[in-house]
C-alpha cells in the first residue's frame, strides 16, 4: 500500500517563501500535514495530496525535477 503523504505539499523557491506562504495561509510551517518539497525525493510515495505552487517556485535550483514528480502525483489523483 502506498504511503499517504501530507495533505498539502508546497513548491517554493526556498524555505523563506514556504514559511511566508504558511503565515499567509494561516498554517504553521511545522504542521505535519504541510510539507515544503525542497527535494524531489520528499514526494516519493505520496498520493492524494494537494500541490501548491508558490509565486517563485520555478526559481528553486531543483524546480524542474520537483515539478515533474509533483505532476506525476497530480496525474494519479485525477
Amino acid at each position: 500500500m502506498p504511503l499517504r503523504g501530507p495533505v498539502i505539499v508546497v513548491l517554493a523557491e526556498n524555505r523563506t517563501e514556504f514559511e511566508r506562504w504558511c503565515v499567509d495561509s494561516g498554517l504553521r510551517r511545522n504542521d505535519p500535514e504541510v510539507v515544503f518539497a525542497d527535494r524531489e525525493d520528499r514526494l516519493r510515495g505520496m498520493t492524494g495530496v494537494k500541490i501548491i505552487r508558490c509565486r517563485y517556485w520555478w526559481a528553486h535550483p531543483d524546480a524542474e525535477r520537483i515539478n515533474l514528480a509533483a505532476q506525476i502525483i497530480e496525474q494519479r489523483s485525477t
